[in-house]
């Protein structure tokens, strides 16, 4: 089946560039501040520890990991973000020329070596070693340096659907989810807030488990998407604000990215075109069973590796593609 992988912290920073572009100089600046004032930030030194890494090359496109997470919790153990696993993992790179964007989204179940801890699922490298090990992993999966880093917490969406007054999302299936006991049913939904955080966490009683999980992210973040780059919306700047600095309270960047960084990166990937934006999903081969008994996913490296070339080269490669849902 093909994979759709597009996460909804990656889209909820196009939203961000695209507010730049599209609600002009004055009004961007202000909501743009808005997001940027809550950001933290990284030690400066983050990335400075790691070694064996790519090699930098004059003229490389911009490559950000983007890590999503699910919580903030848990004591800091100077990365900025310990206590927590990563739910999603996505590599984007943005050509020089701004002429493509390209996304390798690898699952959080894949299991990979963590310097100096042994093999493990790719999502607990935020929690053994925070992002440097994170990035690590990924830049030893990928081969590509990586520039920056950003961190988002998607629990920003019951901040920004309830600024918001609700987003609407079409769920295809009706379903109850055993850990909460909230049923949703199919059709077309109007959620904010704590509903719609738990319509994107759920996992449990759906068939396809992570997988229809990313899909419910995809829907909610177009109707986030949907609802903030309405006429309305656009045109009324206090609003903007709140939704904005409700997004950016949730996001943790590495020092390269700070003051005027991101939305500047931010906005260079939206103003892309919607065609020339490229999602992957990491090739998997099987999947198996840890001696402790956790179930994971056994990437396909040899095709990751000739995908990743690929992209590098500025061509398409053969993997499952998901679909730009914003523009």
């Amino acid at each position: 089946m093909k994979l759709r992988a597009v996460s909804v912290f990656l889209k909820l920073l196009l939203v961000v560039g695209a507010v730049a572009v599209v609600a002009g100089v004055g009004v961007g600046w202000v909501v743009t501040t808005a997001f940027t004032g809550g950001v933290a930030t990284l030690p400066a030194d983050a990335l400075d520890t790691l070694v064996d890494r790519p090699a930098e090359e004059p003229g490389d496109p911009l490559t950000l990991l983007l890590i999503g997470t699910d919580s903030r919790a848990g004591e800091d153990d100077g990365s900025g973000v310990r206590g927590q696993r990563a739910d999603s993992l996505m590599v984007m790179r943005v050509a020089p020329d701004r002429s493509r964007v390209d996304v390798v989204s690898i699952p959080r179940d894949s299991w990979v070596d963590l310097p100096g801890r042994g093999q493990a699922k790719a999502n607990a490298a935020l929690a053994f070693g925070g992002v440097p090990m994170t990035t690590q992993v990924v830049e030893g999966l990928t081969g590509w340096r990586v520039d920056h880093v950003v961190v988002v917490d998607f629990t920003a969406v019951r901040e920004i659907t309830t600024q918001l007054g609700g987003v609407t999302v079409q769920n295809p299936a009706a379903s109850t989810d055993p850990r909460t006991g909230r049923t949703f049913a199919a059709g077309a939904l109007r959620l904010a807030g704590d509903d719609a955080l738990t319509y994107v966490r759920q996992r449990h009683g759906l068939p396809g488990g992570d997988l229809d999980r990313i899909v419910r992210q995809q829907k909610l973040l177009k109707g986030i998407a949907d609802e903030l780059l309405t006429s309305q919306t656009l045109t009324d700047p206090n609003r903007l604000r709140l939704v904005l600095a409700a997004l950016g309270g949730h996001v943790t960047i590495d020092a390269g990215l700070a003051g005027p960084g991101l939305p500047r990166v931010a906005s260079a990937a939206a103003a892309v075109p919607v065609d020339s934006r490229h999602f992957y999903t990491a090739p998997v081969s099987g999947s198996g069973r840890s001696a402790d008994g956790q179930a994971y996913l056994e990437l396909d490296r040899a095709t990751l590796a000739f995908a990743c070339a690929e992209i590098a080269a500025g061509r398409t490669p053969p993997l499952a593609q998901g679909t730009d849902t914003i523009g």
